[in-house]
């Protein structure tokens, strides 16, 4: 009987996709709050945030741990880093545990949040350093999970951590830092799928989803963070003195083309200055004459440059590939140097969608190392 059962659940989730939910629990506070009502910060904070990613290969090697319920009702933890090995379930799906500790969703969340702007030239950066330190499961919840058709849900948690550095850029100093445990659970099974229409009406903090990606965790971080900061500015004012922007460069911007001049060329050119000068960058056409030259701080070259088509009629894909770098004109200091291929999902797109779309991934790209 048991067999059956075992074929039938194996078939089962061979069909359906897996209903998985995502918990990541509450971030207690760093402070022991006094009760007093706090002065809201009503000037938005400018700011530049960043994801540190030299964890990641700790996090690959992050160890997997077997729990088993006791008699006593006590969790007997055996590390599988070393042999026996790590089950293929949670080594097929390593990659997206360590996603979500790297998560981008951290970043949209300093973008909607009305009390901070991103700024290219503000001087508080923010650094958020993550890092997976174990993932965990109950040992016996996958035979209990497949004897019940997944209505009993297979268990698993990944437990890290995530530090935000607030860096000082004019004094080349952290000016604090903000170190929060996470702990994270996965359920999966059917009964999951049952739930998961009503899942995000109770919390922000539970996701439903086919796979082990999950925002929950970077969302739950992202409030502790803004939580204890907006704590600490109303009652420290000279962390306050931190946040401001610094006197904003002027710009160059050079096509260096390897070929002669074509339409594509300037287009490409004419959608990167437009760009620029949007995203508030100051920017100067460099002539011949002293006067223009002296202005100029930093000058953005585009190298590299190419432009290939793939394909014929409907299956034309176009690909766009360049280097940006910007340097200082005077010292040669590189503050940034981005690698761009851009390949469009869309099969049929005119030139100047294809370029304007390769320009706003330079842009992402900036955004998401903290360049701009």
């Amino acid at each position: 009987m048991f067999h059956l059962k075992l074929i039938f659940a194996s078939i089962y989730l061979f069909v359906f996709p897996a209903c998985i939910m995502h918990y990541t629990k509450e971030i207690p506070s760093n402070h022991i709050y006094d009760g007093k009502i706090d002065n809201i910060v009503t000037n938005k904070l400018p700011i530049k945030v960043r994801i540190d990613r030299s964890n990641l290969q700790e996090s690959k090697n992050a160890e997997v741990i077997s729990i088993k319920l006791s008699k006593e009702n006590r969790y007997d933890r055996r590390s599988l880093s070393s042999p026996p090995p790590t089950p293929s379930f949670i080594k097929n799906k390593m990659e997206q545990y360590i996603e979500n500790y790297y998560s981008e969703e951290v970043l949209a969340k300093f973008k909607m949040d009305e009390q901070f702007i991103r700024n290219s030239n503000a001087n508080l950066l923010i650094e958020i350093k993550p890092i997976l330190k174990r993932i965990e499961y109950e040992k016996n919840t996958d035979v209990f999970s497949i004897y019940t058709l997944s209505i009993i849900p297979f268990l698993l948690a990944s437990h890290g951590e995530i530090t935000f550095k607030l860096i000082d850029l004019n004094r080349k100093e952290i000016i604090k830092e903000y170190t929060y445990d996470i702990h994270h659970d996965i359920y999966e099974g059917i009964s999951m799928f049952l739930f998961s229409p009503f899942i995000p009406l109770f919390s922000d903090y539970l996701d439903h989803s086919s796979n082990y990606r999950t925002f929950s965790i970077m969302r739950r971080a992202y409030e502790a963070f803004q939580r204890d900061l907006k704590y600490d500015l109303s009652r420290d004012p000279k962390l306050l003195e931190h946040f401001y922007i610094k006197d904003a460069p002027n710009y160059s911007l050079q096509i260096i083309k390897l070929n002669h001049e074509t339409e594509f060329s300037s287009l490409f050119h004419s959608s990167m200055e437009s760009a620029l000068i949007s995203k508030g960058f100051l920017l100067f056409e460099v002539d011949e004459s002293t006067s223009n030259k002296t202005k100029i701080d930093r000058m953005i070259s585009i190298e590299n440059l190419s432009y290939e088509r793939k394909g014929y009629g409907k299956n034309e894909i176009n690909v766009i590939k360049y280097d940006a770098i910007c340097k200082d004109i005077k010292s040669g200091k590189i503050y940034w140097k981005q690698t761009v291929t851009y390949k469009p999902t869309q099969k049929v797109l005119i030139d100047v969608d294809t370029i304007q779309n390769s320009v706003q991934e330079l842009f992402n790209l900036l955004s998401q190392n903290g360049d701009i």
